[in-house]
């Protein structure tokens, strides 16, 4: 039975690791896709939302048979949870980097206001933090899963200012014939923000895995 459960969890860990190559690689190409106007990128993002929904059915129903194998102790009911949470904020994560490359679609013939500069700051944090958090779960190293957490703050702030920047050019009546490029700007802020907090929620769990403690951020 020991081995039978083991072979279920390396398989188990197998599929959350394909899903979370496949959910960087989607918010990396929203991110590029977005930065040089390239539906086809956008559309490769949006096709693959599927996978993801998949592997997330997947893991879930690996998680219950895992379970059902044998009187599991506590420390493997809460490891297996924490599983099936990480695997929801993936898929999370690729439902906003779809949102992304949808907006890309709406946006690829106009011309960029460049007052909204601040987005690629905020994309290329909210990357990083995806990036450490999912090598800190792979490496079990929560101190680097900490310090990904920690970022969150900062990404709040800048979408915070992203935010408040764009309802001044809303307020602008010289603007108002870009109103519906602020709007589609600040929903890709607002999914990049989202994203952050996913990798937060992960990177949470895998210091709860880690060291048996509940930290937020």
């Amino acid at each position: 039975m020991e081995q039978v459960y083991e072979q279920k969890r390396k398989q188990l860990l197998d599929d959350l690791s394909n899903m979370s190559e496949v959910a960087e690689e989607m918010l990396q190409n929203a991110i590029n896709a977005l930065d040089e106007k390239n539906g086809d990128l956008a559309w490769d993002v949006i096709n693959r939302d599927d996978v993801m929904d998949n592997y997330q059915v997947t893991i879930e129903e690996e998680v219950s048979r895992l379970l059902s194998l044998d009187k599991p102790l506590m420390s493997d009911i809460q490891y297996s949870i924490a599983l099936v949470k990480i695997a929801s904020d993936l898929e999370r994560i690729a439902d906003h980097a779809t949102n992304i490359a949808e907006i890309v679609l709406e946006l690829k013939n106009e011309e960029y206001l460049q007052s909204l500069v601040m987005i690629p700051e905020l994309a290329n944090i909210v990357k990083d933090m995806l990036d450490v958090v999912l090598e800190a779960f792979i490496t079990k190293n929560a101190d680097l899963a900490e310090a990904a957490c920690r970022q969150d703050e900062r990404v709040d702030n800048i979408y915070e200012q992203i935010y408040n920047k764009n309802l001044k050019l809303i307020s602008k009546k010289e603007d108002l014939e870009n109103i519906n490029q602020v709007f589609s700007f600040t929903n890709v802020a607002k999914s990049l923000e989202r994203i952050g907090d996913h990798a937060t929620n992960i990177g949470e769990e895998t210091i709860f895995i880690l060291t048996k403690k509940r930290t937020k951020y």
